[in-house]
């Protein structure tokens, strides 16, 4: 069957096409794998338009102390000179736009700004203390645009213990914003709160400084987007970490990084958007736990696309470390993926172009309606499966938190163009309930134990034209790539399980694959660009050894039981019919 990788991209107003950092494979053959598909290429995976995504004054943290309006806070009296800045007890409303400088502190109060809506208002934190026993510490009700900066050298507290006379006003953050809000300065910001750290109902931004947060729901929040360009985040959450979520807007809702230092606990998803997450760059270190059964405690995670560029990622998560929706993009980065369920899942498109992907311990490892590997290096432990395509109905996904039910789908498939991987799994290897093609690369499985699950697995079609692969398992439920192989391939069942190496040489004795697997097998399957049909080898399981003369191409020696898995009914080997 041909297919090409069809990218939906969805383009609305100011939406572009750009391109992620990283090259693209070289271990394809001709720019096309086994079944003819075409490689993936960066600029078809970009959804967002970062160019603009951060404005000069967002980054930009000088002023001038002499031109600013200078509030300084009190319990008793605070003072400030400006016709702009109203005191009512202990509530501060700015109400013209401009440049101030806040210090001091409120033990239960609020500075709101609440100016025309064409005015920008800048507020200057040094060393500011803000409690407010009800409401937001910080408000903004109406301007164009405010930005928060934490001036060098500070420590500034802002605490909302509770919301509970806000349900009309529907302020529920710490920091608390109608409208745009930008964040940055080198400056130090703790936040407590009982419901959420900083919220914006339009676009939040970040691009310095370090934040503590602690907060009952979500630590940051915006409704079009959550932007981070730089800063240091330790957030410790009731629900998502970092969450937008626009129900208005089909391209809103984003999560946008470029760099900073996260580290996010959260009591929901580390990571949710509603659209897209993308991450250009960054140090991400999230652990998720719940102890309700129906809250999505997934590490990062978005409705329609997850696009991570760089960066390194340390993910210990109760539920998918990396999921979507739709489609997921690793273009490159170094990943850590401890999962309670899949390491990395995908509704529709699992794609890797590059990147070192570590996933330690996981229910299945890396999971899409389709799953393609260009480049990067994979390795994979998991208690089902390492690579699953599901096409088809797996009752073995039912019962976890991330359970998922797939529809059949003749377009469900494992496509493996380069990279180099390594996959320990108790369920089977690869399995695809659709086809399966290699073309370039390195792959080496260790299979199950058991005859219910097979170190190769697949109900379609499965080609091989380029690569290495051994993959070691049971022989009960053993598959060989099909007849429409160019490369030769053998599958070799034996008598008795066997541990230890595995290696096959050529008849001068030169060593062309050498595997060992982590557990006992009876049954293995071999292809490298060196086996040619009519050729002799020497094929060495553990402590035995024996001649093996390549009859046809596709080779298959050695009894196995062909019939129905947990993923569902196999295929012949040799030929690949029912």
């Amino acid at each position: 069957m041909k297919r090409k990788y069809m990218i939906i991209v969805l383009m609305a107003g100011a939406l572009e096409l750009t391109g992620c950092s990283q090259g693209t494979s070289n271990s394809a053959k001709n720019g096309t794998t086994g079944s003819e598909n075409t490689i993936i290429s960066e600029s078809d995976i970009a959804i967002l338009d970062t160019e603009d995504m951060f404005t000069e004054r967002d980054r930009d943290t000088e002023y001038d102390e002499s031109e600013c309006t200078a509030i300084s806070l009190s319990d008793e009296e605070t003072k400030c000179d400006s016709d702009g800045v109203k005191m009512d007890g202990q509530t501060v409303t700015i109400t013209e736009g401009g440049t101030y400088l806040l210090t001091g502190s409120l033990s239960n109060g609020s500075v709101v700004v609440d100016t025309d809506k064409t005015e920008k208002v800048q507020l200057i934190l040094e060393n500011v203390s803000i409690i407010n026993e009800e409401g937001a510490g910080i408000c903004v009700e109406q301007a164009d645009k405010v930005f928060i900066t934490l001036a060098d050298g500070s420590t500034n507290k802002i605490v909302s213990n509770s919301f509970t006379g806000n349900e009309d006003t529907n302020i529920d953050g710490a920091i608390f914003s109608r409208e745009d809000l930008t964040l940055n300065g080198s400056g130090t910001l703790k936040i407590t709160s009982a419901a959420h750290g900083i919220v914006s109902k339009d676009d939040l931004v970040l691009t310095g400084g370090v934040y503590q947060i602690q907060s009952e729901k979500q630590g940051l929040s915006g409704k079009e987007s959550v932007r981070i360009a730089d800063g240091t985040f330790t957030i410790t959450s009731g629900t998502d970490a970092i969450h937008s979520e626009d129900t208005d807007e089909d391209t809103k809702g984003f999560v946008y990084i470029t760099g900073g230092v996260l580290t996010l606990a959260a009591g929901g998803d580390g990571i949710s958007s509603s659209y897209v997450v993308q991450a250009d760059g960054g140090s991400f270190d999230i652990s998720t736990s719940s102890t309700e059964t129906d809250t999505s405690t997934k590490g990062i995670k978005a409705q329609k696309y997850v696009i991570l560029k760089d960066g390194t990622y340390q993910l210990a998560t109760a539920d998918d470390g990396i999921h979507c929706n739709g489609n997921v993009y690793v273009c490159g980065g170094t990943y850590s993926i401890n999962s309670g369920d899949d390491g990395i899942h995908a509704d529709d498109q699992t794609v890797v172009l590059d990147g070192k992907i570590d996933i330690t311990n996981c229910y299945e490892g890396i999971e899409g309606q389709s799953v393609t590997i260009q480049d990067g290096t994979i390795k994979i432990v998991s208690s089902d499966d390492g690579l699953n395509a599901a096409g088809g109905n797996d009752q073995s996904s039912m019962g976890r938190p991330g359970e998922n039910t797939f529809q059949e789908d003749s377009d469900a498939y494992i496509d493996i163009l380069g990279g180099t991987i390594e996959i320990d799994a108790k369920g089977d290897g690869i399995d695809s309930n659709g086809d399966f093609s290699v073309s370039g690369g390195v792959i080496y499985v260790s299979g199950p134990g058991d005859d219910g699950n097979g170190a190769l697995d697949y109900d379609g079609t499965a080609t091989i034209t380029g690569g290495t692969v051994v993959a070691a398992g049971m022989s009960g439920m053993a598959q060989n790539f099909g007849s429409d192989s160019k490369q030769g391939t053998m599958l070799i069942n034996l008598d008795t399980d066997q541990s230890g190496e595995i290696t096959l040489k050529d008849t001068d004795g030169t060593v062309l694959v050498s595997y060992t697997p982590v557990r006992d097998f009876n049954s293995v399957v071999i292809s490298c660009e060196e086996l040619e049909e009519g050729a002799a080898y020497t094929l060495t399981t553990g402590l035995e050894s024996e001649k093996i003369t390549m009859s046809s191409l596709v080779y298959s020696e050695g009894q196995s039981m062909q019939g129905p898995g947990q993923g569902g009914p196999r295929m012949d080997g040799q030929n690949g019919q029912p």
